[in-house]
């Protein structure tokens, strides 16, 4: 059913034209018919130009009342969807990391099975913390991979920033567009010494400078530089958008 927000916020900007101009006409011809009024001389008379104003006045507050409704189908809506399905607290380490081998290549599927699919971070974590001041784990991360790249717009990460310093538990916010019924985003960390990515979080509606992540608890990784990705996939896989910032994780 995520079909018909989608639609409405894309063509948003055409349905606030639409409300907009039907309720200036309605206003106005309201306005025109108690004009009228002053001219009626006849019972009759007055009481249908009475009937035609009041009428045109309440289609134009029913054309108000929609344009208020997709305001909040465009703007309240997802953030409220996008936040609920990721306050889980399964989406929270709470060890260190340890990645297990599961490529994060383009996932061949359909629609209909995409949207029964439950994914999971396909990492591990064991029940430890490191200790304060301890070294960061040894860098084997390509300079290609540190480098920040959110020039599309459907995919952008506002916090943390570009090199931004975090600890603790944070919240991840930002924008991803989904275009379609079927994609959706995840939230990607990349580990020093590993080449695969590891998926922190995910969503399947679209986040307009919201939060796109209820928490990430960075006590469970050790002390360095990260790459920290969001990206928006799409039904049968394809990558649609990738945002990319470097992260620095510590005290």
């Amino acid at each position: 059913m995520d079909i018909i927000p989608q639609l409405i916020t894309r063509y948003s900007i055409v349905l606030y034209a639409v409300c907009g101009i039907a309720c200036a006409y309605f206003f106005f011809t309201g306005v025109a018919s108690l004009r009228e009024l002053r001219r009626a001389v006849f019972r009759l008379e007055r009481r249908a130009v009475v009937s035609r104003a009041i009428n045109a006045m309440l289609k134009a507050v029913l054309c108000m009342i929609i344009g208020v409704a997709i305001y909040a189908v465009t703007t309240i809506a997802p953030v409220t969807r996008a936040n609920s399905l990721l306050d889980s607290p399964t989406n929270t380490p709470s060890g260190i990391l340890i990645p297990t081998s599961m490529p994060t290549a383009d996932i061949k599927t359909s629609g209909r099975e995409l949207s029964s699919l439950v994914f999971t971070p396909t990492i591990t974590f064991a029940n430890a913390t490191p200790a304060a001041g301890a070294a960061a784990a040894p860098a084997a991360i390509a300079p290609a991979e540190l480098k920040s790249d959110c020039s599309d717009a459907n995919a952008q990460i506002i916090s943390p920033a570009q090199g931004e310093r975090i600890s603790g538990n944070i919240i991840v916010s930002g924008t991803a567009v989904l275009g379609a019924a079927g994609d959706w985003y995840k939230l990607e960390i990349l580990p020093p010494g590993s080449s695969q990515w590891a998926m922190l979080g995910q969503g399947k509606s679209t986040v307009i400078a919201g939060r796109l992540l209820g928490g990430f608890n960075t006590s469970g990784f050790a002390p360095g530089l990260y790459p920290f990705r969001l990206q928006v996939v799409a039904a049968d896989g394809g990558i649609i958008a990738t945002c990319r910032v470097p992260i620095t994780i510590g005290p």
